[in-house]
């Protein structure tokens, strides 16, 4: 049996504790607490030497950059000119000044660690009532496939969950520019743009039941595939290009297979809807992280005839439905409930610890066995 390296289960032991204090001891945030585990997460992410599904890739591409890339072929795609370059500008200038600078590879994976991690700890912070644990939803095991592995995307999704702030003022101006900085390291973040709009729509719970059971039944019709054109009128090239390639994509454009995953997902929305009335009531705002979570669910479920589009499509919202929704649950509801729910949600963590690191752990040489870090 594989186990993940020490320094996972020093985060793991450490977020544990911490959030049992800040659920029943303390009852409210502490700042410490994150402060100690995004430090130890952004180490153990961004030092990683050739760990992580994507990280040969990456690698290779730090390197083709120098070449084949100008830096006047970056500001032409900044500025949706004609560019041949495929990459998004922003990650590729990061890679190349870090690459003119002298630097090794995990000066990247650090810097790009250190966007993601802090963007998306700020915003849990300032939006969750008990952001140790939202942590632990995050760590046990998006963490490792977003910022240890497809890190173009995890930032794109750190951008645009910190944009959040702007979505709650109603500053629609910075929004804008928070989803233009987000589209400069990941494509699929344009699809989070309505959800400025999205948070306004009156939802309850039987609401929420109705939206996931018709995009659950829309799903073998395979809908989406009218969006192709969609996206050729109202996106740039590169985006309209990349969702109309992976329509029938021989590795990743067919369902999504039917597993745990599923189940994990069904419990969420059974919360989500059991507590709906609480969270609402006890919570600031909740409506609109609730708003954005049964879109994530809806996205997924509508997707979910195309596997790359279910999982990648829909992953600024569901950050909401873990990091935000579940945690600030937590805190609405009092004494057995909540004692119910932590119980719940730590079984499943301890459980996915392991069955992480005996499968997706391993292959992607996360445990004691492989992982690498340039600073040991």
């Amino acid at each position: 049996m594989h186990i993940l390296h020490p320094i996972f289960i020093v985060i793991f032991l450490f977020l544990a504790v911490a959030s049992y204090y800040e659920v029943f001891r303390l009852e409210k945030k502490q700042p410490i607490f994150v402060w100690i585990a995004g430090v130890l997460m952004v180490v153990a992410v961004g030092f990683r030497i050739n760990v992580g599904a994507d990280y040969p890739v990456y690698k290779q591409l730090f390197t083709d950059f120098s070449i084949y890339v100008n830096y006047s072929d970056v500001w032409e795609k900044a500025l949706f000119g004609n560019s041949q370059l495929e990459i998004e500008w922003l990650f590729v200038l990061i890679n190349k000044v870090v690459l003119n600078l002298g630097f090794p590879f995990y000066i990247v994976t650090f810097i790009m660690a250190v966007i993601a991690m802090s963007l998306k700890f700020s915003a849990i912070y300032q939006n969750v009532e008990f952001p140790a644990l939202a942590m632990l939803f995050y760590f046990m095991p998006i963490m490792f496939f977003e910022d240890s592995g497809q890190m173009r995307q995890g930032i794109g999704i750190a951008i645009c969950v910190y944009s959040f702030k702007y979505i709650k003022s109603r500053e629609l101006f910075n929004y804008l520019v928070m989803m233009y900085f987000a589209l400069a390291f990941h494509k699929t973040s344009i699809v989070f743009i309505p959800a400025y709009w999205l948070v306004r729509i009156p939802m309850n719970s039987t609401r929420i039941f109705w939206v996931l059971v018709i995009a659950l039944l829309s799903s073998p019709l395979e809908l989406y595939r009218f969006g192709g054109e969609l996206f050729s009128s109202v996106a740039p090239q590169d985006i309209s290009g990349a969702y109309t390639g992976y329509l029938d994509d021989r590795y990743y454009g067919t369902e999504v297979e039917t597993g745990l995953n599923d189940l994990v997902k069904l419990v969420w929305i059974v919360i989500l809807i059991r507590f709906d009335k609480k969270g609402c009531d006890e919570v600031w705002y909740y409506e609109y992280m609730r708003n954005l979570a049964v879109f994530g669910m809806a996205l997924f479920y509508f997707f979910r005839a195309n596997e790359i589009f279910a999982v990648r499509l829909p992953g600024a919202y569901m950050f909401f439905v873990a990091m935000f929704c579940l945690p600030n649950i937590v805190y609405a509801v009092q004494d057995r409930f909540r004692q119910i729910l932590y119980l719940g949600f730590m079984t499943y963590f301890s459980m996915m610890f392991f069955y992480f690191g005996n499968g997706n752990g391993f292959r992607g040489s996360f445990t004691s066995d492989r992982y690498q870090n340039a600073l040991w």
